[in-house]
């Protein structure tokens, strides 16, 4: 039964997919069907038609790009249309001029790795080279010409001299690579960028340094207000540096006269930070500054060493510019030489790992900073769609610039990049704390429907509401109330409801359409709910059925028989039968039915019966016991006698009342009246002699209780 159930509901969930998936098409006017078709045959970008012209220098909300998101949404609500086009268009470009900040920082981390593998690389071929070289030599010092030993002496110097070869290659490209970074002035602003972060950096960590070695000096004392004086100085040099740096982010057009204004600041800024910073460690500080510079210096001199050095197979491997034959004073020289320019290599590609970290953090500032753009952009779009205008284009180019790519071969620069991501305001800790809201959210949605469930379940209980619908009342509340919590609490995770909800209600369709018996069963146990013809633990008979309700559920009711057995039985059977509940108040009428011969006293049967009745100490007093003669028949009188008796205690005083009738009828020499018999003998047959006995019993018993049944619960 499950699975064929399962394939129905999945076989239905796929035709309604591509029932879905096709009506838009089916709808779309006919002279849209041959672009639909030749859509289909060769995909192509959703066109998007760009928005009218602009002036992003109207715009007025774009002054401060750091603005909280609370006050813009409040500066924005006056604007009218054609404001907003404004609005949204200085907002777009504030976008461009970041990720064009990004993209220039991500290529220059690239030929920054392509740098520090190719100087790895030569140094880790000048270290072959001179390791060949000395084996060689040594080779070549007891080994007579022609042996066997000379000729791998000589091979050992081929291998060096292609160790040297290859690292004279590499440290070309790895050359070129730096002066193509040099020559490009988007790179170079990049480089330059990381440099002047990095001492901002070194500036802040030199003050914080500072105020901890103050700390030791008496306050009262000539040096700790020198300290004082020093420490203030940089403090104000490195807020005039971010104060600067502000202004220059709140200038949409980087080739305007007043970004070259505030570049110009941000310069003399960095100067006053690495003044004041120099005056409080009382040397010079080299820092980042010049760092790219410096390493296209040291690899020019790598390079120039190493075109000027030559390995000579067959005994001769002369120094740069020496043609001196080859003694052990120049192999020494050589050898020498080449583990320098490699130690300067690895000490180079360090230098240029820091900068290319510092790279990775500017990109992952950048990126942050990004992000605070398109929180403040999409409030600008809302607002657009709220007044009629069309966002569609600007949300277009929002989602295809925000697609983060992670370069997981640089293990190192990842590292950097996760670590300045955490740290990041529009990062690490502003997830943290969505993380917390959301966790919040969802821990307070379940205290809150706990304490409403029950709180709602003692006022139902007031109310007399059925036991079962507290029950569904209380899961309700319970489990939608988590529910609710978990939805708004998906809010504070930035994510949006609308195609989460979309989804839902095109699942919901398809179990829908699935799951249609089942669904009449909970409507079913909606209206016992609601109706209450019965609860758990009540004796009822529903059809054919007769016992006490066991449970019930949204999906069905169990019921207890007479015999152990347990049956269940759907709720839409339940609910289109007769219900006869047996036990809906306290009392309950015990109640016989006789039928009395016609040679019997009628009448002081009925007063045995009503003696009867009376003398069982569990039989009420009101009502009183009574009696009814209700029919006639062909061979006795139909006769009835009942009593009132507590619900709970019904099926005992039921059984001592039988018994005390069947011994009074005794004594008293009472008979029932007797079903006839009628016996006829059939003469012999034709084709078989047969006898036929058709006895006639009375279809009524001739002691019957009107509710017996054959055990006691």
């Amino acid at each position: 039964m499950l699975p064929k159930r399962v394939r129905a509901i999945f076989l239905i969930g796929v035709v309604s997919c591509f029932a879905l998936w096709g009506m838009p098409a089916r709808s779309q006017p006919a002279d849209e069907a041959t672009a639909s078709e030749e859509a289909t045959a060769s995909p192509k970008a959703e066109k998007i038609e760009p928005p009218p012209n602009a002036d992003p220098k109207a715009a007025v909300t774009t002054k401060d790009p750091e603005i909280p998101v609370e006050e813009l949404q409040l500066l924005v609500k006056p604007l009218a249309l054609d404001e907003l086009a404004n609005e949204a268009a200085a907002w777009q470009l504030l976008l461009k001029n970041k990720v064009k900040e990004i993209s220039d920082a991500g290529i220059a981390i690239k030929r920054q790795n392509r740098s520090i593998k190719k100087q790895q690389e030569v140094a880790g071929s000048l270290d072959e080279a001179k390791k060949a070289l000395e084996e060689s030599d040594k080779a070549l010092k007891s080994a007579a010409p022609d042996s066997a030993g000379y000729k791998e002496a000589i091979k050992k110097a081929e291998e060096a001299k292609e160790k040297l070869k290859k690292a004279q290659e590499g440290l070309k490209e790895a050359t070129q690579t730096k002066k193509e970074l040099k020559q490009d002035d988007t790179l170079n602003d990049a480089l330059k960028k990381a440099e002047k972060t990095g001492e901002l950096d070194q500036a802040k960590q030199t003050l914080d340094e500072a105020k901890k070695e103050r700390d030791k000096i008496a306050p009262d004392s000539a040096a700790y207000t020198a300290a004082t004086e020093k420490i203030d100085a940089l403090d104000k040099a490195i807020k005039a540096y971010e104060e600067a740096e502000k202004a220059q982010k709140a200038i949409a057009d980087p080739k305007s006269p007043e970004y070259e204004e505030a570049t110009q600041k941000i310069e003399e800024a960095t100067a006053q930070v690495k003044k004041a910073r120099e005056a409080i460690s009382g040397t010079t500080t080299t820092g980042g500054t010049g760092a790219a510079e410096k390493s296209a210096q040291k690899l020019d001199e790598a390079t120039s060493t190493l075109e000027n050095t030559t390995i000579k197979t067959g005994g001769e491997t002369p120094t740069a510019g020496s043609s001196a034959a080859n003694s052990q004073a120049n192999q020494d020289k050589k050898g020498q030489q080449l583990a320098k320019t490699s130690d300067k290599l690895e000490a180079n590609a360090k230098d240029e790992s820091v900068l290319k970290n510092q790279l990775v953090v500017n990109a992952t500032n950048l990126q942050s900073g990004r992000t605070a753009v398109v929180d403040r952009f999409n409030v600008i779009l809302e607002e657009l769609d709220r007044k009629g205008g069309e966002s569609k284009y600007y949300r277009k180019y929002i989602e295809a610039i925000t697609k983060a790519e992670i370069d997981v071969k640089d293990t190192e620069g990842l590292g950097v990049r996760v670590l300045s991501w955490f740290k990041s305001d529009e990062g690490g800790l502003r997830w943290v704390s969505n993380i917390g809201k959301f966790v919040g959210i969802v821990l307070a949605s379940a205290i809150v429907s706990q304490i409403l469930g029950l709180v709602i379940s003692k006022l139902l209980k007031l109310s007399n509401t059925s036991k079962l619908m507290r029950q569904f009342t209380v899961i309700v509340i319970n489990r939608g109330g988590i529910v609710v919590g978990v939805l708004l609490a998906l809010t504070a995770l930035e994510v949006s409801l609308a195609p989460v909800l979309t989804v839902l209600g095109g699942a919901s369709f398809i179990f829908a359409f699935a799951l249609q018996s089942n669904l009449g069963n909970f409507a079913s146990g909606l209206m016992l709910m609601v109706y209450k013809p019965f609860d758990v633990g009540d004796e009822v008979k529903i059809g054919s059925l007769w016992g006490w309700v066991d449970s019930i559920s949204l999906a069905n009711t169990k019921i207890k028989g007479f015999g152990g057995q347990m049956f269940t039985v759907p709720n839409n059977a339940v609910w289109s039968d007769t219900i006869e509940n047996l036990t809906t108040s306290d009392t309950r009428k015990v109640k016989f039915s006789f039928r009395i011969s016609f040679d019997q006293d009628v009448t002081k049967i009925e007063k045995v019966l009503v003696d009867i009745f009376n003398s069982h100490p569990k039989i009420l007093e009101e009502p009183a016991p009574s009696t009814f003669v209700f029919d006639l028949e062909d061979e006795y009188i139909s006769l009835i006698a009942s009593g009132w008796a507590k619900t709970d205690e019904f099926w005992k005083v039921s059984a001592d009342i039988l018994r005390t009738i069947q011994t009074r009828f005794e004594q008293e020499g009472i008979k029932l009246g007797a079903p006839a018999q009628d016996i006829r003998i059939l003469p012999e047959s034709d084709e078989k002699n047969s006898l036929t006995l058709d006895l006639e019993f009375a279809q009524k018993q001739l002691l019957q209780p009107e509710t017996a049944r054959p055990a006691i619960k």
